[in-house]
């Protein structure tokens, strides 16, 4: 995999645009008061996308695998966006405020908990908020950018390697994935930001906790995926029960009419949901304790 490291700053007419030093944090201030989230600047790349013939566990929709070209820097939230943030673009805009309950009558918390209950919209409009109220650019993960970051230089299922375990992740531990030891815990609900050790791009969570939504349509497979690392949302033809490839000849349907795609697993998955190209997907208006997001932003 070739991997480029390096610093920029661009000239932009009269005044300056500082280009973040790759894999450095920081926050954008926001005009009602506080900072958004904190943002990890990654650099440019490049990296195969999707999972080998030999991965176990993989799915057919995950082909074919790819090259994918990262060509400028980006920055992505270091954590899932949690209920403290989303709450803050509720009172500030008087939105809907998702419920933090989870399994039975428990409330798992509305501080560094990750916020669940949220559809596709909903992190659009939180992503519209955010980008008004720091001047900067927001927007959800492409399918690219999300395992481009989460293989964070790897290329093996996980950014931890062959396997993954519960000291490393939150999902359903009690299931096994291909040779690996049993998790073996299953805590049976989210667990806050930053709880276990991030990938070596300082990410925490890409792996687990809660699906997280990208800006990308479901397509059943990478015939004819962007090289550019940017959002597939062309016509595609859905089929979430049929792993077949599509033909050719199949009718399409139009993105906004489609079901987005989902990345990362959750704290209910198994650990082949957990796998870098895992992708999996659902109807831009379901909410659930299972799905929450992280954000992008433009450098």
């Amino acid at each position: 995999m070739v991997f480029f490291i390096f610093y920029l700053s661009v000239a932009c007419s009269t005044q300056q645009r500082i280009i973040y030093p790759p894999l450095s944090t920081f926050q954008d201030p926001m005009r009602i008061s506080g900072s958004g989230p904190v943002m990890v600047a990654l650099p440019p790349g490049q990296f195969l996308m999707g999972s080998p013939l030999n991965e176990p566990a993989r799915r057919q929709f995950e082909s074919p695998q790819h090259p994918v070209i990262i060509s400028k820097p980006f920055a992505i939230s270091q954590y899932e966006i949690t209920f403290e943030e989303y709450d803050a673009f509720v009172n500030a805009s008087h939105y809907a405020k998702p419920s933090d309950k989870g399994w039975g009558s428990d409330h798992w918390g509305r501080t560094t908990t990750p916020v669940f209950n949220i559809s596709w919209y909903d992190a659009q409009n939180y992503i519209t908020w955010l980008t008004q109220q720091t001047g900067k650019k927001y927007w959800l993960p492409t399918e690219a950018e999300w395992e481009y970051a989460a293989r964070a230089g790897t290329t093996t299922p996980f950014s931890t390697g062959g396997c993954i375990s519960t000291d490393e992740a939150n999902y359903h531990g009690r299931s096994p994935y291909g040779d690996c030891p049993i998790g073996p815990l299953y805590r049976g609900k989210t667990t806050a930001v930053g709880t276990f050790k991030a990938n070596a791009w300082g990410l925490y969570d890409m792996h687990g906790n809660l699906f997280e939504w990208t800006e990308d349509c479901w397509h059943n497979s990478y015939h004819g995926a962007p090289s550019n690392g940017s959002a597939w949302i062309d016509n595609a033809f859905i089929d979430l029960i049929n792993d077949d490839l599509v033909d050719d000849d199949v009718a399409t349907t139009p993105c906004s009419e489609l079901t987005r795609v989902l990345r990362g697993g959750s704290w209910s998955g198994y650990p082949r949901h957990l796998r870098s190209a895992y992708r999996a997907a659902n109807d831009p208006e379901f909410k659930s304790i299972f799905i929450g997001f992280r954000v992008v932003r433009e450098l």
